[in-house]
C-alpha cells in the first residue's frame, strides 16, 4: 500500500475530521513535491532531446536527398552512429540519451541503404537486421527506453513478415490460425524472454512486457472476431488461445495487473460477441428483446465476475488493500 492509501486508509479507520484528516496529511508531507520529480524531469527532458535529435537528423538528409552526395549521406550517418555509440560506452552520465540517438541513428542508416540501393530485400529483412545488430546496444544500456523502441521495431519487422507470406494484414481480413501466427506469436515470444530473463541482464522491466502483450492481445482479439463475423472456423481456436493466456497471466510468476485485465477484457469481447451471434441469429423479431436481456445479463455478469477476479489476485499476489 503506497503513503497516500495508508492515509486515507487511517483516517477512515479512526473517522477522523476533516481538519484532523488535513493535518494528518501535512504530517505525511503529502502536498509536497515528490523528491524523484526534478530527477525524472531531467531524465524525460534527456530522453526527449536524443528523439528529437535523432529524428531531426534523419529529417534534415531526407529533405537534403538530392543536394547531398551520396557518399555524405552515410558519411554522416555513420559518423553519428560511431559517435553516439562511443559516447554511450565512454560517458555514463550520458549513455542512455546517446544510447536511444545512437539507436534511431542506426535505424536511420538501414533506411537509407534500403532507398539507395534498392537491394531487393523486403522491409521485414531490415527491420529485423536493426533489431538483431541493436540488440547487443539494449542489453549494454539495459534500460526500459531502450527496450520499447527495439520491442517495436521487432514487432514490425514479425509483422512485416507475417503479411509477406500470407499476403494480408491481420486487422483488414479473417485469417486462419496457421496464416495468422506471425501477427501475435512473436509477441508472446518476446515478452516470455523479458519476463523470465534476469533484471540484471536485460535492465527491461514491466513495460516491453506489457507492450507486447497488448499488441497481441489487440492482435488475437481482432483476428478472432474476422472469423467470428466471417463464419470461419478459427473463432473457438482464438478464445481457446485467450483463455489459456488469462490462465498464464492469473499465476502469481506471471501476474501483471495491466496485462491480466486486458487479457480478460479481450475473452469477456470474444464470449459476449460469440453469444451476440448465436442469439440474433437464432431468434426471430418476437424474442429480440428476450435476447438482448440475456446478452445484458451475460455481460454484466461476466464484467463483475472479471472484475472481481483482478481485485481478488491483486490482494492475494500484490498485498494491496484496494
Amino acid at each position: 500500500m503506497n503513503l497516500r492509501m495508508a492515509v486515507f486508509a487511517l483516517a477512515d479507520q479512526h473517522h477522523l475530521s476533516s481538519a484532523d484528516g488535513k493535518r494528518l496529511k501535512e504530517l505525511a508531507n503529502l502536498g509536497a513535491m515528490p523528491p524523484s520529480l526534478l530527477r525524472s524531469v531531467s531524465f524525460g527532458m534527456a530522453v526527449l532531446a536524443a528523439v528529437l535529435a535523432g529524428l531531426g537528423i534523419v529529417f534534415w538528409i531526407a529533405a537534403n536527398w538530392q543536394s547531398l552526395p551520396r557518399s555524405l549521406r552515410f558519411v554522416m550517418l555513420q559518423a553519428i552512429v560511431l559517435g553516439t555509440l562511443l559516447g554511450a560506452w565512454r560517458l555514463p552520465a550520458a549513455r542512455l540519451p546517446l544510447g536511444l540517438l545512437g539507436f534511431l541513428a542506426c535505424g536511420g542508416l538501414f533506411a537509407f541503404f534500403g532507398q539507395t540501393y534498392q537491394a531487393g530485400a523486403d522491409p521485414w529483412q531490415l527491420f529485423a537486421l536493426w533489431a538483431a545488430v541493436t540488440l547487443p546496444l539494449c542489453l549494454g544500456v539495459r534500460h526500459v527506453v531502450l527496450w520499447v523502441p527495439w520491442l517495436i521495431v521487432a514487432l514490425t519487422g514479425a509483422q512485416l513478415f507475417s503479411e509477406v507470406h500470407s499476403g494480408r494484414w491481420w486487422w483488414q481480413a479473417q485469417m486462419s490460425l496457421y496464416s495468422s501466427l506471425g501477427s501475435w506469436l512473436p509477441a508472446i515470444a518476446l515478452a516470455s524472454m523479458l519476463r523470465f530473463a534476469p533484471t540484471s541482464l536485460t535492465g527491461a522491466g514491466l513495460w516491453p512486457v506489457r507492450l507486447s502483450m497488448l499488441y497481441a492481445t489487440v492482435s488475437l482479439t481482432t483476428l478472432s472476431l474476422h472469423n467470428l463475423l466471417s463464419s470461419a472456423h478459427g473463432y473457438p481456436w482464438f478464445v481457446l488461445i485467450a483463455a489459456v493466456l488469462v490462465y498464464a497471466f492469473s499465476l502469481r510468476k506471471m501476474f501483471d495487473i495491466v496485462i491480466f485485465s486486458a487479457l480478460c477484457l479481450s475473452l469477456n469481447i470474444l464470449v459476449v460477441c460469440g453469444l451476440a451471434l448465436a442469439l440474433f441469429s437464432a431468434s426471430n423479431m418476437d424474442a429480440l428483446v428476450f435476447s438482448l436481456a440475456v446478452l445484458g445479463c451475460a455481460a454484466t455478469g461476466l464484467l463483475a465476475l472479471t472484475f472481481k477476479l483482478v481485485m481478488h489476485l491483486t490482494r492475494v499476489y500484490l498485498r494491496e488493500k484496494i
